[in-house]
């Protein structure tokens, strides 16, 4: 490479590494930033899900915990170590915990372990690493319309409300846990709205977006429901019974529409994953999930957009082949923006893609970019690095 081009490089990092970050989607307990254990840190989600594809067993670590545990992975850990998620760990431990070794092997794993235990609880230690090691100005965290909300520093977070649980992850538990959220019972359409009303004005000083993952094997997006379309499946949820597909549909949409109507009146922004269907049988411990790409999806999506126009839409996608036609959409709609790169698009050579022809093609108002889905900070940091 000629030295026009580490010119440009070093000029771009020089700027990169000092800009404030906003972590726009995370799984943070604001109250424990910090590991409880050296598992936090070896068994992030992402590295489970690399070590099963390797060939271990998830039942090889049951009943197992502590130093049992780390030497369990042993045999398959080094399989990864080509991953992008296995680098991040490397550097993470490095730079957070003075790791000198390569690689974490039979010789070394025992110090790894003690050198994270050492950390353990440490709280001013994961907020420092937000504030100065991440940069980190503000971090959404997900908020379970469910529970209440948990105490937590309103100078460095917000919070995402993640509405699953009454819409595409809706049952007779998920229910009855929102009607006691809300303090009514739901026996009609009417008391939907009404605690969705409640919810909503609970949360209101709390978030300032609403998240929703949808399967990509799901239709409902689109759809506009009847109140008493939507009465005959509140009954069967409310006699404990699951509701099949279409009835899981006319449930989903009538909510969706709901929720849509209170970002509009709230000022919140609406943030929208797709490109994933779980659980799919077979699929690696412990998240189950593959990519899928569903062209009416896109058709559904741009229909929402348009219904709503005045609401603003974060689309997020972790299927790489959803690049183009989201990047498109987000082009010809003046209220979409494109966010992060999720789960499955987490790694250099799909980053790379997707920078390209978001600067190529929109507005640089239109893109956002971090994205942890970390646990704890110390993940927020490794995902900061990729």
């Amino acid at each position: 490479m000629d030295k026009s081009f580490w010119k440009i490089y070093e000029e771009l990092y020089s700027i990169i590494k000092d800009m404030y970050v906003i972590d726009i989607h995370n799984h943070l307990n604001p109250e424990r930033l910090s590991p409880q254990s050296y598992e936090d840190i070896i068994f992030y989600h992402y590295i489970v899900t690399e070590l099963v594809s390797a060939g271990m067993s998830f039942n090889r670590l049951e009943g197992l915990s502590g130093a049992d545990k780390f030497k369990a992975v042993l045999p398959y850990i080094r399989y990864i170590r080509n991953t992008t998620t296995y680098s991040a760990l490397i550097w993470m431990l490095r730079d957070l915990y003075g790791f000198d070794g390569k690689y974490i092997d039979e010789k070394n794993w025992r110090s790894v372990m003690k050198l994270i235990e050492e950390k353990v609880g440490d709280e001013s230690r994961a907020i420092d690493i937000l504030k100065n090691r991440v940069r980190v100005r503000k971090s959404f965290l997900t908020l379970s319309p469910l529970e209440k909300v948990p105490k937590y520093d309103r100078e460095l977070f917000t919070g995402a409300l993640r509405v699953d649980p009454l819409i595409t992850n809706i049952s007779p538990q998920n229910l009855a846990e929102f009607e006691n959220m809300v303090g009514i019972e739901i026996n009609k359409p009417d008391n939907i709205d009404e605690g969705l009303s409640n919810l909503f004005k609970y949360f209101k000083n709390h978030i300032v977006t609403v998240a929703l993952g949808v399967n990509s094997d799901e239709v409902f997006l689109s759809k506009m429901v009847s109140k008493s379309e939507v009465y005959p499946y509140l009954l069967t949820l409310k006699k404990g019974l699951c509701l099949d597909n279409t009835g899981k549909n006319i449930f989903a949409a009538y909510v969706l529409n709901k929720v849509l109507e209170y970002c509009r009146e709230y000022n919140l922004v609406f943030q929208l994953m797709i490109g994933v269907k779980r659980p799919v049988p077979g699929a690696s411990y412990p998240d189950y999930a593959i990519i899928i790409f569903n062209p009416q999806q896109l058709l559904d999506i741009s229909m929402l957009l348009s219904r709503y126009h005045d609401v603003k839409f974060d689309l997020i996608y972790a299927d790489s082949l959803l690049n183009h036609p989201i990047t498109v959409i987000v082009k010809n709609y003046s209220n979409a923006y494109v966010d992060g790169y999720w789960w499955y698009s987490m790694y250099p050579e799909i980053i790379r893609r997707y920078i390209r022809l978001r600067l190529q093609m929109l507005p640089y108002n239109k893109i956002g970019g971090f994205f942890s889905d970390a646990y704890v900070s110390d993940w927020v940091y490794g995902k900061a690095l990729i």
